[in-house]
């Protein structure tokens, strides 16, 4: 691997691991803000999936509201005979359960608490609620002795393991103990809002001193599933499993639920408040007047449960949903309840395989960073970014699994500036310095092309017929033994400043400086079909120039300048050569060491141009045939032309 490969792989792995940990320190730092982005997106989820694919609903789960037609018809303080009356009516069409989402917190009137408490009793179906006040530790809450031997009595022994973070017990207001007593069971209620004040968790269970104590609607569940306390294992942050639990078919199973750390379930929310089936309180009791209308709502409602709530403008219990942002938190029972029996749940992919996950897009950061052009790297990038959005979607919609979603995204975000942030200003630090080193080569045009477009500075070596020029100062070693250093550096430095300046006035390439000898060729990286032409036309200006110089240097009491030069036109191999760790952009082959040969036989102030050149130019450039010459490494002579400097 070339040292550049290890610089970019190392970049890249630098780059973006510094992004992944970037992320994940700052989850550390703001738990609750990532939380919250990674919440509202699947929240948006809800949303797509409903219009995809709904989610299942047990339409035997029937909402009985206290909506505004029943309070305009029955006043909004009706009297409790009502409820009396909707448990009659509903033992009558037979539904299975009632469930009251109301805590009747002690005694009103006699008359109507009785036929409450009889009605309830001959019903057989009923369920209270309890509110406690969710605690991260044990509180002693004042309650009277029936209240406390109630919840005692009712509370469950379950098989129960890392339950250390579980909500405890605090403050308590109990349906009073009379009517507990005659209910078929009493739960509590009592809910939390996500750091962002959305409803999407529910706990299931608590701990209440030395047991537990189930929500409502679990406890619903459970004797709907026919499982007892003695059936249910639970395990903290992983599971509540119901053992043997009994379907609608008969059938015994098991059922796991996914729990977290408090023992809260997801809600899988069904959808918006109208998507669950509603009946109006004031209908069913109207109905309880017609034998036939019972007959007609038992066909419908036969072994279905019904949740009580007061649904009416202006009710306090409500709050936002991922469908609603005043969702009657009745329904918020309803869809515990509908995600339990259908075996719905919503599942997150544990710490394990979310941290899979960074790793191997982390991975794949790296391979694109390292293997791809800034452009396509982007593109890759987008394309993760897309693949894992998509994916995130698909495993939520179509398979109720819930991954990290916000995290990973701004890690391949963050990657993806780190990356392209170190690229431009690397490339930029690198123009810059190739600008530095090619403007001393190549004409200005030429480092403009080749600093756009790398692949004419990292040109693979081939064969091209190009025209190369030697120079070298007359007697510059005999000269420069009477000079000091600095005058040596000064004298050089104007040379070649003025022999560069005409070379890149006919675009052409200086390849080295060799001493006091110089070594330019025409016809690349840039490819030009009058090569010779230009590269001779340079020549001429530069003993032109030569001439002024000389002049102004002797008047200055230096030395005379004067050069030669030699000039070959053939066939070689140009481009990117040398060792892994230095290359350059240069030519080799036997026509360059004709060049340098026929500067070495060229007249002082002349050029000395060969046959091939010669015949590229002599209908341009006036030149006279010189006598043949013998160099070294050929047996045969060498014709020649002296270009005339006019």
């Amino acid at each position: 691997m070339s040292t550049n490969n290890i610089r970019r792989l190392r970049a890249a792995v630098i780059l973006v691991l510094s992004a992944f940990g970037v992320t994940t320190f700052l989850v550390g730092i703001f738990p609750t803000v990532f939380q919250s982005w990674d919440s509202q997106t699947i929240d948006r989820l809800f949303l797509l999936r409903e219009q995809i694919r709904p989610s299942l609903y047990d339409s035997t789960i029937v909402h009985i509201d206290i909506d505004n037609s029943s309070i305009k018809k029955l006043s909004y303080y009706f009297p409790r005979r009502l409820h009396a009356d909707l448990f009659d009516v509903t033992r009558r069409i037979d539904f299975s359960s009632i469930a009251y989402d109301i805590i009747f917190a002690q005694r009103l009137n006699a008359i109507d608490d009785t036929l409450l408490l009889e009605a309830v009793q001959q019903s057989g179906r009923g369920y209270f609620p309890v509110a406690f006040e969710l605690k991260d530790r044990h509180t002693f809450p004042r309650l009277e002795i029936e209240e406390r031997k109630y919840l005692d009595s009712t509370a469950w022994i379950l098989d129960a393991t890392d339950t250390a973070n579980f909500y405890r017990s605090g403050a308590t207001l109990l349906t009073w103990p009379a009517l507990s007593y005659q209910s078929r069971g009493v739960g509590f209620i009592s809910v939390s809002t996500d750091p962002d004040g959305v409803f999407r968790r529910v706990p299931l269970v608590i701990r209440y001193k030395n047991s537990f104590y189930p929500s409502m609607v679990f406890r619903l569940a459970c004797d709907k599933l026919k499982v007892t306390p003695d059936n249910i294992i639970v395990t903290g942050g992983h599971s509540i499993t119901l053992r043997n639990a009994v379907s609608r078919t008969g059938d015994t199973k098991d059922i796991v639920i996914p729990i977290d750390e408090q023992g809260n379930m997801i809600i899988n929310w069904i959808g918006p408040w109208e998507r669950m089936t509603h009946i109006s309180f004031v209908s069913l009791l109207e109905a309880a007047e017609d034998r036939d209308e019972v007959e007609a709502l038992a066909e419908r409602y036969s072994g279905a449960i019904g949740i009580v709530g007061d649904v009416s403008t202006g009710i306090s219990d409500i709050g936002p949903t991922p469908f609603e942002q005043s969702f009657p938190l009745v329904g918020l029972h309803a869809n515990t309840l509908n995600t339990i029996l259908t075996e719905n749940f919503l599942r997150r992919l544990p710490f394990t395989f979310i941290l899979g996950i960074e790793i191997v897009l982390a991975l794949l950061m790296i391979s694109f960073s390292y293997k791809f052009s800034s452009s396509v790297y982007t593109i890759s990038s987008l394309g993760l970014l897309f693949t894992y959005g998509a994916l995130s979607c698909t495993l939520f919609v179509y398979y109720n699994i819930i991954t990290v979603i916000i995290h990973p995204m701004i890690s391949i975000i963050l990657s993806t500036g780190s990356v392209l942030t170190y690229r431009y200003i690397t490339e930029e630090k690198e123009k810059e310095q190739l600008r530095a080193r090619f403007e001393s080569y190549f004409p200005p045009a030429v480092v403009k092309q080749m600093l756009e477009n790398p692949e004419l500075r990292m040109t693979k070596p081939k064969s091209l017929e190009l025209t190369i020029m030697f120079s070298d100062i007359k007697s510059f070693t005999t000269h420069s033994s009477t000079m000091t250093p600095e005058d040596i550096s000064a004298s050089l430095s104007e040379y070649f400043e003025a022999m560069t300046s005409i070379v890149f006035k006919y675009e052409g390439t200086v390849d080295k400086f060799i001493g006091d000898g110089l070594m330019v060729f025409y016809g690349a990286p840039e490819q030009q079909e009058d090569h010779a032409l230009r590269c001779v036309k340079a020549a001429i200006e530069m003993q032109k120039k030569c001439r002024e110089l000389k002049e102004q240097w002797m008047a200055a009491g230096k030395f005379p300048l004067q050069i030669r030069i030699g000039i070959n036109t053939g066939e070689v191999v140009v481009g990117d050569l040398g060792s892994e760790r230095r290359k350059e952009y240069t030519v080799i082959g036997s026509p360059v060491n004709l060049s340098q040969r026929l500067e070495s036989n060229a007249p002082v102030e002349g050029i000395l141009i060969s046959e091939s050149t010669y015949h590229y130019i002599k209908d341009s450039i006036s030149t006279r045939t010189r006598e043949p010459i013998f160099v070294k490494g050929l047996d045969t002579p060498i014709v020649v032309y002296e270009v005339v400097i006019e």
